[in-house]
């Protein structure tokens, strides 16, 4: 198939252990969620202050919470890596043709990807500096709206096609 081992991202330790221990797949969707709440709320609170929403508020302290998101971003990757990896043991579908042909996996992947440009323009720009200085009351320029406003969007995009990729295989 595509050119790859039949086994590529098929990992027998990763089906065995989904076997032998039934609770591993619903810890990995509540974790997935812990990591998306983690994730999506503070990248939402913090595109949310950029929009204008509680000016009165410093992003100094916001920004400080951003680790967080980090780690759950980390728990997303993770626990969405066993997700495609465990799809044999669970549904019987090879982990490659869920990428191939599930369009919403396709489309949150993609998302996924828009969202890390998205935040490279903010660093790579030289925005973020100009954000980290907001204090009470400022309001953001308008390019940082534009790049707050597409965070937003893309997030919840990464959520909406998440939610549809069961619907997809």
């Amino acid at each position: 198939m595509f050119g790859l081992p039949e086994t590529f991202l098929q990992l027998a330790f990763v089906e065995t252990f989904i076997m032998a221990f039934r609770w591993v797949w619903p810890l990995s969707e509540f974790l997935h969620f812990v990591g998306l709440a983690l994730l999506v709320g503070i990248v939402g609170l913090y595109d949310a202050r950029l929009l204008g929403v509680a000016p009165q508020m410093p992003v100094a302290p916001l920004r400080q919470l951003l680790p967080w998101a980090v780690l759950g971003f980390c728990l997303c990757v993770f626990t969405g890596l066993l997700f495609v990896t465990g799809l044999w043991t669970n549904v019987q579908v090879h982990p490659l043709e869920a990428i191939a042909f599930d369009t919403f996996l396709q489309i949150k992947l993609s998302f996924i990807g828009l969202a890390g440009i998205n935040l490279l323009v903010l660093y790579q720009s030289g925005i973020s500096d100009e954000v980290d200085k907001l204090g009470p009351g400022d309001d953001a320029s308008t390019k940082a709206k534009i790049i707050a406003a597409s965070s937003l969007f893309l997030w919840v995009g990464v959520i909406y096609w998440g939610r549809l990729i069961p619907w997809g295989l």
